[in-house]
């Protein structure tokens, strides 16, 4: 599984940094080349409607496929640090408790992504998009439950630690 999160973590980068010099590509060089910036993401038609528009939805998969990269170093660096002998400490129920957060920010933006979109779509600026809001926030709710659960593991333990 580490090195799974490895492979996760450095693809997500390399996507992330695909995606930020098609947009720099299609943003100084070529104008035309939104019409293919990523993976075959056509956004000519919202690059001719709005410039700022175009940034804000370009912005919004930079950040989910940042976000999904921050996740899997955080889950690296659980690899780290957990301990199979006593695997519950207080470092890897903060790193679990960052993870949870970080899913619920993304399920927030995700969330208003997917307003912002239909409202784009409503001028037939943009074909349809869709965004991970709810799946985020589905995974932050059960990462959030693993984490307490984690964090009374911790507490159980220490005291088991300070009985005699």
């Amino acid at each position: 599984m580490h090195i799974l999160f490895w492979i996760l973590f450095i693809g997500f980068c390399i996507q992330a940094g695909s995606l930020v010099i098609s947009f720099l590509v299609s943003e100084f060089v070529n104008p035309d080349a939104a019409q293919n910036l990523y993976m075959g993401m056509n956004l000519a038609a919202l690059k001719k409607y709005s410039e700022a528009h175009y940034i804000s939805i370009v912005s919004f998969y930079v950040y989910f496929v940042a976000v999904k990269a921050c996740m899997a170093y955080l889950v690296i660096q659980i690899f780290r640090k957990i301990d199979m002998e006593a695997p519950f400490s207080a470092e890897v129920a903060v790193l679990i408790t960052k993870i949870s957060h970080l899913a619920l920010g993304a399920g927030v933006v995700g969330l208003l992504a997917t307003r912002y979109s239909k409202w784009l779509m409503k001028s037939d600026a943009v074909e349809t998009l869709t965004w991970p809001g709810g799946e985020f926030l589905l995974l932050a709710g059960i990462i959030f439950i693993i984490a307490q659960v984690f964090q009374r593991g911790t507490d159980i333990q220490a005291e088991n630690d300070l009985t005699v």
